[in-house]
């Protein structure tokens, strides 16, 4: 897990170091096809052609329209914003699950978790700050990122019974892909020659931080190993700081720092929760 969340934060460094020349439709698209059409390939081998007929087809497509949605947003905030920072704003998604939970997941929620959520949003405005404008517009979009994905992962709460993870990515990759296909052509650009190097680490550093995802939580706890998932920001803060010169000034540290602490509350409470239930 801890490879994985160091990885991630790479593939997006890659995407940056293009500086904003590819659409971000265009990444995402190419990100889903790659990795989709690499797992897909693999659940079709083991599970035989049937396995392209996925169950509860209507949720799959809203759950890759929300993944769609959140990754380009996030693709199009890292070339607006510092990559630690657009990182940072996607740790809203724990929240937003939290906040909506009772809603879309019939889940009763104590006053520990909503006081959690609060702080986490706080922690937003104060990266934020009190007005928008200028580059404020970039932490906006990686706002969107964090809720839309924190929608995406309703939607995998909602689905978790019906396919396994790698199923459920290759779903998902596959039905993005198609979805953004009608608009390939309308921002296609000829990669550059110098930037073959860098589109083979995005997209060969994608899979393997996916695959290394998937075999923490096979071999790992899920409560135990999801909240490794905010080590992230220390490889979202390196990278930014080896290859772009970027670290977040005082008042959006401590801004990410709360959203930081908020989820993992969150997530220490839904381990707690979940042995409890066992």
């Amino acid at each position: 897990m801890i490879l994985a969340v160091f990885l991630f934060p790479l593939k997006d460094a890659f995407a940056k170091m293009t500086g904003g020349y590819y659409s971000a439709i265009l990444v995402v698209w190419a990100q889903f096809v790659f990795t989709g059409g690499i797992y897909l390939l693999v659940i079709v081998i083991r599970h035989g052609p049937g396995v392209l007929r996925p169950a509860a087809p209507l949720m799959q497509i809203l759950r890759a329209a929300f993944a769609v949605a959140g990754m380009g947003a996030f693709y199009w905030a890292i070339t607006l914003i510092p990559l630690a920072e657009a990182t940072a704003m996607q740790f809203i998604a724990p929240l937003v699950v939290t906040a909506l939970s009772p809603l879309f997941l019939g889940e009763q929620l104590g006053w520990r978790r909503w006081l959690s959520v609060v702080a986490g949003f706080v922690g937003v405005l104060i990266v934020l700050r009190p007005e928008f404008g200028g580059e404020r517009f970039g932490y906006g979009v990686a706002l969107l990122s964090g809720l839309f994905l924190g929608l995406c992962f309703i939607m995998n709460r909602k689905l978790a019974h019906v396919a396994s993870p790698i199923k459920s990515v290759a779903y998902s990759a596959c039905l993005g892909a198609i979805m953004i296909t009608p608009l390939v052509p309308s921002v296609w650009i000829m990669p550059r020659a110098e930037d073959l190097p860098l589109i083979l680490g995005f997209l060969g550093v994608s899979l393997l931080g996916q695959t290394c995802l998937f075999t923490a939580f096979h071999y790992g706890q899920a409560s135990v190993v999801a909240p490794f998932h905010f080590v992230q920001i220390i490889g979202a803060t390196l990278f930014g700081y080896l290859f772009f010169s970027e670290f977040p000034d005082t008042t959006r540290f401590a801004g990410i720092a709360v959203i930081i602490l908020a989820g993992v509350y969150i997530a220490m409470r839904e381990a707690k929760k979940s042995r409890a239930t066992a």
